[in-house]
C-alpha cells in the first residue's frame, strides 16, 4: 500500500482539521491507485448515506422536538410537563451523542459542537455563565438575539441540564417571576439547540455548503478533498474518536486510581444519570460508522482484520453492557468498579487495534504513536 499521508498530529485528530490541509502541510499528495481511490469514494459514499446523514437527522428531529417540549411546559408547567421535557431532553441528549465523533465539516463550523455540549468544563462555565445570567433577571437575554451573544458555555445541553436536573430545577414548578425567568431559559436554550442542529443538518444536505456533496465528490477542483482517501481520512478520525472519547476522556479520570480516589462528578452529564448511556452510545455509534460501509471496505482488503474489528466492537459493547448502572455510583463501589474498568481496557484495546490496523489497510498509515501524542 503507497503511502501519501505521513502522519496525523494530535491537533488534527481532535480539533477536526480538513484532511486536505493536513497533507498540504505534509507537503504531500494522494498516490493511492485510481482503483483504491475509487474503493475509497464507494466506501465514503456508503458511510454519509448510512451513517452520517441519518445521525444529522435525528439529531434535528430531536432538536425540534426539544424546542417543542419546552414552549408546551412554559405554557402551562406542571409536574407531569415537566417529566416530558425531560424525556425530550434525553432524546435530542441522544441526538448528539449520535453525531459527536463527526468532529469535521459542518458540525465544527460556528462552533457549534462547543454550542451544543459545552464539556468537559473543569471551570464550572456553564454553572458561574448560567448563574450570572440568570442573576440579571432578564428574561431577553435567552431569546435568539440574546442567547447568542453569550458565552458557548450556556447555549446548549449541559445549561438545559442544570436547569432540567440541578438542584434549582423545582424552581420552574414555583409559579413565581423566578419560575417564569428559569422558563424563559430554558426554552431560548432548547430553541437554540433546535436551530444549531438545523442548521448543522442543512449544511450536509445542501444549501451554500452542501458537505455531503464535498465529500461524495471529493477529486480534482474540489476545495475541501482533493482525492477520496482525504475524505476517508475525516470518516477514520471519526471512527477513532467515537472510541478513543470513551478510552482516554469520558471515563479514565472519573474513575481515578481506585474506588477512594473517583470522582463521578466529572462523569458527562451526571445530573441526568445519562453517563452511562452516553458512552454506550458512542460505542454504538462506531458499530455503525463501521458497519455502514468502512468494515466492508476494510473485509475487500484484509477480511481477518475486518472480523477482528467485528469481534472487538462486540466486546467492547457488551463490556458496556456489563456495567451496573448508574455509573455515578459504580465507580467507586469495589464490587462494580471491576467491570468499569474492563470497559475501559476494552475501549483502549478497540482504539489501538483501529490506529495500527485499520488506518493502514485503508491506505492511510497512521502510526498509534502519532494518534494518541505519545
Amino acid at each position: 500500500m503507497r503511502q501519501w499521508f505521513k502522519i496525523l498530529t494530535v491537533a488534527g485528530l481532535v480539533t477536526g482539521a480538513p484532511a486536505a490541509a493536513l497533507a498540504q502541510e505534509e507537503g504531500e499528495q494522494p498516490s493511492l491507485s485510481a482503483q483504491d481511490q475509487a474503493a475509497l469514494a464507494t466506501m465514503n459514499a456508503a458511510v454519509v448515506d448510512g451513517h452520517v446523514i441519518p445521525a444529522f437527522k435525528a439529531q434535528a428531529e430531536a432538536g425540534a422536538a426539544l424546542a417543542t417540549a419546552a414552549d408546551a411546559f412554559c405554557k402551562a408547567p406542571d409536574a407531569a410537563g415537566l417529566d416530558k421535557l425531560r424525556l425530550a431532553f434525553g432524546a435530542a441528549s441522544d441526538g448528539w451523542q449520535k453525531v459527536q465523533h463527526l468532529r469535521f465539516g459542518p458540525t465544527e463550523l460556528f462552533m457549534r459542537s462547543s454550542r451544543l455540549m459545552f464539556w468537559p468544563d473543569p471551570r464550572d462555565s456553564v454553572g458561574r455563565q448560567l448563574a450570572d445570567l440568570l442573576a440579571k433577571k432578564d428574561p431577553a437575554l435567552f431569546a435568539p438575539a440574546g442567547l447568542e451573544q453569550q458565552s458557548v458555555s450556556v447555549q446548549g445541553l449541559p445549561a438545559l441540564e442544570r436547569l432540567l436536573y440541578g438542584d434549582d430545577a423545582t424552581k420552574l414548578l414555583a409559579g413565581d417571576g423566578e419560575a417564569k425567568l428559569r422558563c424563559a431559559a430554558v426554552a431560548g436554550i432548547a430553541a437554540n439547540v433546535a436551530t444549531v442542529a438545523a442548521q448543522a443538518l442543512a449544511d450536509w444536505t445542501g444549501g451554500s455548503i452542501d458537505y455531503e456533496k464535498l465529500v461524495k465528490t471529493a477529486g480534482p477542483g474540489n476545495d475541501i478533498y482533493r482525492s477520496a482517501s482525504e475524505a476517508t481520512v475525516e470518516l477514520f478520525k471519526s471512527l477513532y474518536l467515537a472510541v478513543e472519547v470513551v478510552a482516554d476522556r469520558k471515563l479514565s479520570k472519573p474513575l481515578g486510581e481506585n474506588a477512594g480516589a473517583a470522582r463521578p462528578r466529572l462523569l458527562e452529564q451526571w445530573r441526568s444519570g445519562r453517563a452511562l448511556r452516553n458512552v454506550m452510545l458512542d460505542l454504538e455509534a462506531a458499530k455503525g460508522l463501521w458497519d455502514a460501509g468502512m468494515g466492508s471496505a476494510v473485509r475487500q482488503r484484509d477480511g481477518a482484520l475486518a472480523a477482528e474489528v467485528d469481534k472487538a466492537l462486540a466486546e467492547v459493547l457488551n463490556a458496556a453492557g456489563q456495567v451496573s448502572p448508574p455509573l455515578e455510583t459504580a465507580l467507586g463501589d469495589p464490587a462494580r468498579r471491576p467491570a468499569v474498568e474492563a470497559l475501559v481496557a476494552k475501549a483502549t484495546a478497540l482504539k489501538t487495534l483501529i490506529a495500527q490496523k485499520v488506518a493502514p489497510a485503508l491506505g492511510i498509515p497512521l502510526g498509534f504513536n502519532a494518534l494518541d501524542g505519545d
